[in-house]
């Protein structure tokens, strides 16, 4: 809330002092205006419902492919080492390099998309379920061992998997970030509909107002699923009710 206070007011200052271009920087009440516009038109909604269907579609993929294979790949070491330099060689691979690729493979529809999204959060699920394997403390594990889970199915189930739960949400809320940002990288290079045309199609028409709608909603949304996040980190850490 301060946060949002504090923007206005030297958003305000910097009108009032340098008095740029309307097209430039709009005042504050110019781009409430045109927000109220989209709002009230349901325009706003259509865009940001579009990307964050893009982004969950996404989310979802990688998450039944990415916290599996961490399981794994944490919990034997052997298979680590095979998949390893895999991840390794594609990991520092930027998602926004993967648009021309995906456009050239997927063109712009929405596969295109959901496919660069997928890079973006695909590593840091995988990396945080990982480490929430490796860091399970081994008298745990051999708690569980003594207490009946004398196979290795039974054990994964009741022990390893609950134990790493914590650090496979935190790697959710990572990856959930790193996927809003790339949808909208992808859509401002080519889409009809989502924030991040929204965005463009603003700088397009020198709608500076327009632009700043689109931004101000991606940081609210960014805000709110962030805050839900937090609350699953909270909820599934160990010594929390």
């Amino acid at each position: 809330m301060w946060a949002a206070v504090a923007i206005l007011i030297a958003w305000q200052l910097v009108i009032t002092l340098f008095r740029p271009h309307v097209s430039l920087l709009p005042p504050p009440q110019l781009a409430a205006r045109e927000f109220w516009t989209l709002f009230a038109s349901g325009e706003l909604f259509v865009h940001a419902g579009t990307s964050l269907a893009r982004v969950l579609s996404a989310w979802c993929i990688t998450g039944a492919v990415a916290i599996p294979l961490g399981l794994a790949m944490g919990w034997s070491r052997r298979f680590e080492k095979i998949v390893d330099p895999f991840v390794e060689l594609f990991r520092p691979i930027s998602p926004l390099a993967w648009i021309p690729l995906a456009i050239l493979w997927f063109g712009i529809g929405e596969a295109g998309k959901v496919f660069v999204v997928c890079v973006a959060t695909l590593f840091p699920t995988l990396l945080s379920t990982i480490a929430g394997v490796k860091r399970i403390d081994p008298v745990l594990i051999h708690a569980g061992q003594v207490l009946g889970c004398t196979d290795r199915g039974s054990l994964f189930l009741k022990v390893i998997f609950p134990a790493a739960l914590p650090s496979i949400v935190v790697g959710l809320r990572i990856s959930f970030g790193t996927g809003w940002a790339a949808i909208i990288a992808a859509e401002l290079v080519a889409a009809r509909s989502g924030l991040g045309y929204l965005i463009a199609n603003g700088m397009e028409i020198l709608r500076a107002d327009k632009v700043l709608v689109g931004m101000a909603m991606i940081g609210v949304l960014g805000v709110c699923f962030d805050a839900f996040f937090r609350y699953l980190s909270r909820r599934f850490a160990w010594g929390t009710t």
